[in-house]
């Protein structure tokens, strides 16, 4: 079973009625027996324990306990991406959930054009991703923008890094104090950005940052540098470096 089941908002606690999908799922797909506990999760930071009292075709009861609050993550980390294609997207979003991305901006760039939106699709698969995790808050994923727009950002946090082959590794940048503006990290389509768009990125405050000597999928660079970040290495050039 998943770890959070999410739920536009919590129930008080007490006696419970879950109907639609989410009761569909338990009673259906997970098949949910009475005694069982789950939790339920607002997407928010707010989560209660309920235990399963009856399930019916159209309804699961629930008995549900006082509700606990999760403080967001101080930084928040963004990733900002030039989607690959179908499955790999996809396999990006869930993992990237798992990993603890709270932001992912699709980008549109020379070498990576609109192939159909899926924003809908994406954000149901990061939803469920969160739930198998347990994660209590829930990550935004935006609709896509062009590269242009999103470098024009004035909201765009000012720790900027982009994955850049033959750069300084991004273990080596000392670490920066954390904080509510959270951190960029941009990654690009398969061939790279293009020399006028690695100018316009430049310029934009971005620092170049390798992930080791091999050449990586935009799907792999994004999880590897998201990984390192999120463990709480948020780079900061420093002086010299």
């Amino acid at each position: 079973m998943a770890q959070r089941y999410f739920v536009p908002s919590l129930p008080p606690p007490g006696a419970s009625t879950l109907r639609g999908e989410l009761a569909h799922h338990l009673g259906r797909v997970v098949r949910a027996r009475p005694g069982e506990t789950i939790c339920l999760a607002d997407g928010r930071g707010g989560s209660a324990p309920a235990t399963v009292v009856a399930v019916a075709k159209d309804a699961v009861q629930l008995e549900v306990q006082a509700a606990r609050q999760q403080p967001r993550p101080v930084t928040v980390l963004l990733v900002a991406f030039a989607p690959p294609r179908l499955q790999r997207a996809e396999w990006l979003l869930e993992h990237g959930t798992e990993v603890g991305i709270d932001v992912f901006q699709p980008l549109w760039t020379e070498r990576s054009r609109p192939h159909g939106e899926r924003l809908e699709r994406w954000q149901r698969i990061a939803l469920a991703a969160a739930g198998q995790c347990g994660r209590d808050w829930l990550p935004e994923v935006r609709a896509a923008r062009e590269l242009a727009l999103f470098l024009s950002d004035p909201t765009l946090p000012t720790h900027r890094l982009v994955a850049t082959e033959g750069a300084p590794p991004l273990s080596r940048r000392r670490r920066a104090p954390t904080g509510p503006a959270g951190v960029v990290w941009l990654v690009g389509p398969e061939g790279g950005f293009t020399e006028a768009e690695q100018h316009a990125i430049a310029a934009a405050g971005f620092a170049a940052c390798g992930l080791g000597p091999h050449t990586l999928r935009t799907e792999t660079a994004a999880l590897v540098g998201a990984a390192w970040l999120r463990a709480g290495e948020f780079a900061d050039p420093g002086p010299g470096r």
